[in-house]
């Protein structure tokens, strides 16, 4: 039997710190701003569904932070 590959480690050559941060922090408000409106509609579904989707933007900006510390160690020692 023959597994797949898998894409472990992400592609860090055309990573751009910058723009990552801001699609992430407009990912947050949107999610933030959904999950606002479903507690005031009174949504369960909906709530419990953002509380999980926020929680997911938290562990993408620490992966973000990550991210960016490679780059930074590989343009440290020229290995970009």
């Amino acid at each position: 039997m023959r597994l797949p590959n898998f894409k472990l480690f992400e592609d860090n050559s055309n990573y751009n710190p910058n723009e990552h941060a801001a699609q992430l922090k407009k990912r947050n408000d949107q999610n933030l701003q959904r999950f606002r409106a479903a507690q005031d509609r009174g949504d369960n579904y909906g709530i419990a569904l953002y509380k999980f989707k926020l929680e997911l933007d938290k562990l993408d900006m620490e992966k973000m932070k990550v991210r960016t510390s490679i780059l930074k160690l590989k343009q440290q020692y020229k290995k970009v």
